[in-house]
């Protein structure tokens, strides 16, 4: 055998190997996320449970559930190279969601007419306009021993859909995905609360948890966060009024209602705060409190009855 010829079947099966250590979704894979269109802060997890075949492709099922229980639906995405597609249930056909191979610059078209989400969303059951980003930069970043690519993305649209998150800077990850969320979003929501956020990955090789997050992968509820925070608010629900107590001084605090209108803003600098609602409707609404000691920002949902 000729040199040229061997090194030429070397390359090929190195790059063969290459491709096998960058599978998506492996069965047992699992990304934990912030529930992407509300201000509640639900967890919403993403399984890969088993392989399937669609339109004669190799597919992952992934089964999406609310609070790591209740099931939403499943979803299916299809691997090609470097590149990722999911199932959409309403066009029936596969569309280009990532691109791990596209260059600086280029532009990724995921829906470029109306289009309908994936089941798993939780609204916006009308058309979306479209779904377009681009490529802004490319870097890699090290995660578990391993050097992933990264790519830094720019929504194109001016429409509601892409990966927006109220965050800095838009990231997507070689076998782990959108930063926000795996299949897009709502731009319209609220950014303050970071309402849609990966908070964690893991699968055999791979961990990641997301540094804007800071709690455990899969925390859901008032209790469990007033235990990572150190500030209690009582009582739970409330009628009128409703009582801070923090370990931390409180440098300003901010209450949304659930369309995201700032209702109150202060600045008490101390550990113990009384707010009166008394004079807003009943209903779902969200703290957002800073603390001076530790330079940290929490966010508790409230219950006005």
């Amino acid at each position: 055998m000729k040199p040229k010829i061997l090194l030429t079947l070397i390359f090929a099966v190195s790059m063969q190997f290459c491709f096998s250590q960058n599978e998506w979704a492996p069965v047992g894979a699992k990304w934990y996320y912030n529930e992407p269109s509300s201000t509640f802060l639900n967890c919403v997890t993403f399984d890969s449970v088993q392989d399937t075949i669609i339109e004669g492709y190799n597919c992952k099922i992934i089964e999406v559930k609310l609070n790591n229980s209740t099931l939403i639906g499943e979803e299916y995405l299809k691997q090609s190279g470097d590149s990722i597609f999911y199932y959409n249930y309403y066009s029936g056909s596969f569309h280009l969601l990532y691109d791990l191979s596209a260059n600086a610059g280029d532009t990724i078209n995921v829906h470029i007419t109306k289009f309908k989400p994936t089941k798993a969303f939780f609204s916006y059951d009308d058309s979306i306009t479209d779904f377009r980003y681009k490529i802004i930069a490319i870097d890699s970043i090290q995660l578990s021993g391993e050097w992933i690519k990264r790519q830094k993305i720019s929504s194109l649209n001016e429409g509601d859909w892409g990966f927006p998150s109220g965050l800095s800077d838009y990231y997507i990850l070689d076998k782990i995905g959108s930063l926000t969320y795996f299949f897009g979003k709502s731009s319209i929501t609220i950014p303050e609360f970071v309402t849609s956020l990966l908070r964690c990955y893991t699968d055999t090789g791979l961990a990641y948890t997301n540094p804007d997050w800071g709690y455990d992968c899969d925390i859901i509820g008032i209790s469990e966060r007033q235990e990572k925070t150190d500030i209690i608010i009582y009582p739970i629900p409330f009628k009128n009024q409703f009582t801070i107590n923090s370990t931390e001084l409180i440098e300003w605090l901010e209450i949304y209602d659930i369309t995201g209108l700032k209702v109150i803003s202060l600045f008490p600098n101390k550990l113990n705060t009384n707010i009166d609602l008394s004079e807003y409707n009943q209903g779902i609404y969200l703290l957002k409190a800073k603390s001076k000691d530790k330079d940290r920002i929490y966010i508790n949902k409230l219950i006005k009855q």
